[in-house]
């Protein structure tokens, strides 16, 4: 026999789960814990508010070598000022640039944390703190410690355990291994290494793998930054960088590897579907919807590129002989790269590209079309939805001249001659067009024809 006696009725207030403060009234007694309750109430309180905005970078906390400090045995790393949330709901703030040694010096647990005040992150699992050759996760994360000393009343300051005038909430830095057996088929020698070990923390085997069923959700991880989250990675870290050290000394520092924006909760994530195509409610969402984490993982893919050329050209004598096969197996749905010219360096057109299959392609009698630079904007934010291209499996890419930034340079502005490439998964953007203000840098019919 049913009853409503259980059902919960309109205005009726639900108290599981809920906030519990402290109601100060005159005349109560207080005691330590009734503070420490407050304290408990106002953190959970802001945990809520920083899962609402998700977990990641909302600005700065990149990572770079110092180059002022950094030595063979000794790397050090300097991180800039920013803001993370992690996935606790916790905020770690850094306010100033800091410069941050990857060899330990000392035991940073000697300045434990008072345990009489809330701190669902202590104590985080032990990172690696060794010197040699490995990859490396650094992370920030939350951190506590005492300051200075507060009076008491009516007991021996000797015997109190914890009077303490202040708890400082801060942050920390870590550094963590990953097992070389997560990423053992990939050559370290190789000049592919650093790209094919950026998209193995991107999980690409298991986004193509979920191609295969459209039915079929994303699982929740993917990756080996999730594959750390089973031992030492915790909910309380937030990942900052790549690191790959070598007995020659740090090889390479790759932030958007394992960096990301702010990733809002998904509506849908969790979701899991019974397989039933006639079910309205499993037509809500499938494997290749661009969803949040999706679009956040395409940008940092984007991101990850334009830092890794930008190392490219920093590093090589002669970039304009370089060739992108060399170093990328993946290319992003959407990137831009730079070209040589007399007063500037930069990659070459005809070389860079060499290898990948490109759209006009070269020799064809067609020349690099012509596009808008005010469509930039757009074509980024629709290649954001695409998948990586595999340039292994000979997939074409749609190559373009912003005619703006070609005019400029014919011109003699100094500025940077550049060619942007989009992945083929998109319709082309260079549409024939004929415009008299500019006849010189249109797109005629019969120019630029379909591959």
């Amino acid at each position: 026999m049913s009853t409503l006696d259980n059902v919960l009725q309109l205005q009726q207030p639900v108290k599981e789960g809920g906030i519990r403060s402290v109601n100060f009234f005159n005349g109560r007694l207080l005691t330590s814990k009734d503070l420490s309750r407050e304290q408990v109430a106002r953190r959970e309180a802001d945990a809520r508010l920083g899962l609402a905005l998700g977990d990641g970078v909302a600005f700065g906390l990149e990572a770079a070598r110092d180059a002022d400090l950094d030595q063979v045995n000794a790397p050090v790393l300097r991180v800039r000022a920013g803001l993370a949330v992690n996935r606790a709901g916790q905020t770690l703030c850094l306010t100033a640039d800091t410069s941050v040694a990857l060899t330990r010096r000392f035991d940073a647990g000697e300045a434990a944390a008072c345990d009489c005040v809330f701190a669902n992150c202590n104590p985080l699992a032990d990172g690696v703190y060794v010197a040699g050759a490995g990859v490396y996760v650094l992370t920030i994360a939350p951190a506590q410690t005492s300051e200075g000393r507060a009076p008491t009343n009516g007991l021996d300051p000797s015997n109190v355990r914890c009077n303490t005038d202040a708890t400082v909430d801060g942050v920390q830095f870590r550094l963590l291994a990953l097992n070389p057996l997560r990423f053992a088929d990939l050559d370290p020698s190789s000049s592919q290494f650093r790209n094919r070990l950026a998209y193995r923390c991107f999980g690409i085997e298991a986004r193509d793998s979920n191609t295969l069923d459209p039915w079929q959700n994303d699982p929740p991880n993917y990756g080996l930054i999730d594959e750390l989250r089973d031992s030492a990675l915790s909910d309380c870290d937030v990942p900052l960088a790549l690191v790959y050290w070598t007995s020659a000394g740090l090889n390479f520092v790759d932030t958007w590897a394992v960096r990301r924006r702010l990733l809002e909760p998904d509506a849908l994530s969790g979701y899991a579907f019974q397989r039933n195509p006639l079910d309205p409610a499993e037509l809500s969402s499938f494997a290749f919807q661009a969803r949040a984490h999706r679009l956040v993982e395409t940008h940092a893919m984007c991101a990850q590129f334009q830092q890794h050329l930008a190392d490219l050209l920093a590093a090589s004598a002669a970039p304009s002989a370089l060739i992108a096969t060399q170093y990328f197996r993946y290319l992003p749905p959407f990137g831009i790269v730079p070209l040589h010219s007399l007063s500037l360096r930069g990659f070459s057109d005809t070389t860079f590209f060499t290898g990948i299959v490109r759209r006009p392609a070269p020799g064809s009698g067609q020349s690099t079309p012509f596009i808008d630079a005010r469509l930039l904007g757009a074509l980024q934010a629709q290649a954001l939805a695409s998948t990586p291209t595999d340039v292994n499996q000979k997939e074409f890419v749609w190559v373009y001249r912003p005619w703006q930034n070609v005019k400029a340079s014919r011109e003699g502005e100094p500025v940077q001659t550049m060619l942007v490439f989009a992945s083929g998964q998109l319709p082309d953007i260079a549409v024939a067009r004929f415009d008299m203000a500019r006849l010189d840098y249109s797109n005629l019919a019969g120019c630029c024809g379909a591959p």
